[in-house]
């Protein structure tokens, strides 16, 4: 556990920067993932299929560990059935795309609403169904990327959750090679 833990850190602070590779962000919720099996024990598990063409594509770090935690506090942590944490990510058209899926239980499609509307407005509001940490990481994303990119919230009761993060490719900040 400390190992993980001092890795889970060290990636954390990456030197200063805020920006780092898919591969280094992928290696950084795998650490939080091994604290947390290690707290939880088999009450669930976890697999990850990031295509290779990302590993190397940079991204806002901490952009996944609130996500995977949601997906442990509010999916499979909630559930008597075992519980699975899948990450997934691929590249399409010039956009790069990271998936957290969980089995837990779902939310209800009127919450569900909510937290798009929160996120598409930016809503801030203390009684907005969106947590700190996931408007964190959306705004990051946004103000990094631009509006058309961060997060979006896909969900079925009973079946589990996904949270789909966006982001361009090709870093608008980068400078044409």
């Amino acid at each position: 556990m400390i190992t993980a833990l001092s890795n889970y850190f060290r990636i954390s602070i990456s030197k200063g920067s805020e920006i780092i590779p898919v591969a280094s962000e992928i290696e950084h919720v795998r650490q939080y993932l091994i604290i947390q099996q290690m707290r939880y024990g088999d009450t669930f598990a976890y697999e990850t299929e990031v295509g290779p063409e990302l590993m190397n594509v940079p991204i806002v770090k901490l952009t996944l560990q609130p996500l995977v935690e949601n997906a442990i506090y509010h999916g499979v942590k909630m559930v008597r059935r075992p519980g699975k944490i899948r990450i997934s990510g691929w590249a399409h058209e010039g956009t790069g795309y990271l998936q957290v899926t969980d089995n837990g239980p779902g939310i209800a499609p009127e919450r569900l609403a909510l937290l798009r509307s929160s996120l598409a407005e930016g809503d801030a509001r203390e009684e907005a169904p969106i947590g700190f940490g996931v408007r964190n990481v959306h705004r990051r994303l946004q103000l990094h990327y631009g509006p058309q990119y961060g997060l979006d919230y896909e969900s079925e009761l009973g079946a589990g959750t996904t949270v789909i993060v966006t982001w361009p490719l090709k870093d608008r900040d980068q400078p044409e090679v």
